[in-house]
């Protein structure tokens, strides 16, 4: 079966793909990626969410503590904190849940 013109493309220069990873550890590394998802889980299951979820991270590379992840929450409960990681929400959105 031949190969259709759209189905293969040439990889982007190295220097784009490597700002890509780089941008990708960034978002990785970013505690508000994964607060999105624990703050409902911690308003009807309670606060231990917080450890658990800082033990699997911690496991999984990031240097996170409960502490932390409890501090970050309360302050996306904020206006003030909802406007100041918009951009990371916004991102993470539209490039990882519908993208």
């Amino acid at each position: 079966m031949a190969i259709q013109a759209g189905t293969f493309k040439s990889l982007p220069p190295k220097a784009e793909l490597l700002a890509a990873i780089e941008a990708e550890k960034r978002h990785n590394a970013d505690l508000t990626s994964y607060l999105w998802y624990l703050m409902p889980l911690a308003e009807r299951f309670g606060e231990r969410v917080y450890d658990v979820a800082a033990a699997s991270l911690a496991a999984s590379g990031l240097d996170v503590t409960p502490a932390q992840l409890k501090a970050l929450a309360a302050e996306l409960q904020t206006p003030e904190g909802r406007q100041r990681y918009a951009e990371q929400r916004h991102y993470h959105l539209f490039n990882h849940v519908t993208g």
